[in-house]
């Protein structure tokens, strides 16, 4: 009998209650980057209502649209501010001063902006003024309106004293192991309630395809592959899907490098003719464009084939939204792991030499981890918690490694748990909630823990 996840995930929620109340100084909480938080708001993420600086009650009514031109960040936007309706464009900026510093304040091009949403509070004095001295209103969302979006992004806390290890040692595997599950099952919680919430906002089949954008961009890319996924939504892709996608990514160039053979340029040939006459309606401009890692990592995650995968799984989307449960995960791993195209499976990047041997696009652990954080996740029924608690990992990332070793040491009787996927999502959870947002000194975490269990 396995134990209630809703019940565990109350458990865990219980915890964090009563020794984390979230960032109450915004010095204590690493600002986002700009880009991230501008998919927040387009995602629905951010409240849609609060208190301007001096403006009275502001309510959102439409976002707006997420330009990909110089300009505002979002255009055709409708508020009620102080019980009147306004349109026009919205701004985003972690900081006020960005505002100024950005030169925002002597461009006509944001005369239009009706809002300015900005997660710092406004230096004193401070007002967001246009090219025509008219003050703009300021919405300042607070930390713990955003917080709880970044997963485990803070730098590491100091460390050199494992506190945390100390109320553990005196308890069995078994109650430890509850602490894990809870921690997961809250971890699914709160996936699921973004997911729910970002299925409402953009319908399903968009939801479900934006969190397969990310699983491909695990790790270093995992923010920039869903931003590419929002910013070329299926729905707009009709057939298109490889020019869309690796032109709105910025990856086709009118004329490939003198190195790429000539089965590179009747591919790039054939992906541009259909990306030149869509260009004008997908092309991101220079400061809008998608910031890719270019930290080393193995060849065939290169983000190019990694696009190229969700070109061509988007193009089956119709065939894998059915098995997108915990009963469909036989068949839906067999669509993907079968699913082949004729130039990325040889290919690591448009201009690369041709591979020695072919190359799947999609490999059993990028399925396993779909499934593991987003289809187990967001299905409720018993079977997919089951299956969700039976998953293995082949191995842990170090910073997983590193905090199971501040929490428990090297206990024997732990050391198969580390290898459940449970497990894992339960650390990276643990992590996100006290390890990266305290100093160890500080961390409340131990006491509140001792008492908890």
């Amino acid at each position: 009998m396995y134990p209630d996840r809703h019940q565990l995930a109350e458990q865990y929620q219980e915890l964090l209650a009563d020794i984390y109340q979230g960032c109450t100084e915004t010095a204590a909480c690493a600002l986002p980057p700009e880009m991230q938080v501008q998919s927040w708001w387009a995602a629905g993420l951010l409240p849609d209502a609060g208190e301007t600086h001096r403006h009275g009650g502001v309510r959102l009514l439409e976002r707006g649209r997420w330009n990909r031109l110089p300009g505002p960040d979002f255009t055709h936007a409708e508020i009620e501010l102080d019980g009147k309706r306004l349109r026009g464009d919205i701004e985003i900026d972690p900081r006020a001063q960005d505002w100024e510093a950005h030169g925002h304040g002597a461009n006509p091009a944001f005369d239009k902006v009706i809002l300015h949403v900005v997660l710092t509070p406004p230096p004193a004095g401070w007002y967001t003024r246009n090219s025509q001295h008219r003050e703009i209103p300021v919405l300042y969302l607070p930390p713990e309106c955003w917080q709880h979006i970044i997963q485990g992004t803070a730098e590491k806390a100091d460390t050199s004293i494992p506190r945390c290890r100390q109320p553990l040692a005196k308890h069995d595997a078994q109650s430890i192991i509850c602490l894990l599950k809870a921690a997961a099952a809250y971890r699914q919680k709160q996936k699921r309630c973004a997911f729910h919430k970002r299925a409402a906002e953009a319908g399903t089949p968009q939801a479900w395809y934006e969190a397969w954008a990310s699983t491909l961009g695990y790790s270093a890319n995992k923010e920039a592959m869903r931003i590419l996924a929002m910013r070329a939504p299926l729905s707009a892709l009709k057939g298109q899907e490889e020019a869309i996608l690796l032109g709105t990514a910025g990856f086709l160039l009118p004329v490939l490098p003198g190195r790429a053979g000539e089965d590179a340029r009747t591919y790039h040939r054939q992906v541009w003719d259909a990306w030149w006459i869509l260009r004008e309606q997908f092309e991101l401009s220079a400061e809008r464009g998608i910031d890719w890692s270019k930290a080393p990592s193995r060849p065939l995650n290169h983000p190019q084939r990694r696009v190229a995968a969700l070109a061509a799984t988007a193009a089956r989307w119709s065939r894998l939204l059915p098995l997108l449960h915990a009963g469909g995960t036989t068949e839906l791993r067999q669509v993907f792991t079968s699913i082949s195209h004729p130039f990325w499976d040889t290919h690591y990047t448009l201009a690369s030499a041709p591979m020695h041997k072919k190359t799947a696009l999609i490999g059993n652990q990028r399925v396993d981890d779909f499934l593991i954080n987003h289809v187990y996740a967001y299905d409720e029924s018993t079977a997919a918690w089951e299956s969700y608690i039976a998953c293995r990992v082949t191995s842990l990332p170090e910073s997983i490694k590193h905090t199971a070793s501040l929490l428990f040491g090297e206990r024997a009787d732990l050391q198969k748990t580390l290898k459940y996927a449970y497990a894992q999502q339960a650390l990276l959870q643990i992590d996100a909630d006290f390890c990266a947002c305290n100093i160890c000194q500080d961390c409340a975490f131990p006491v509140q823990l001792s008492q908890w269990m």
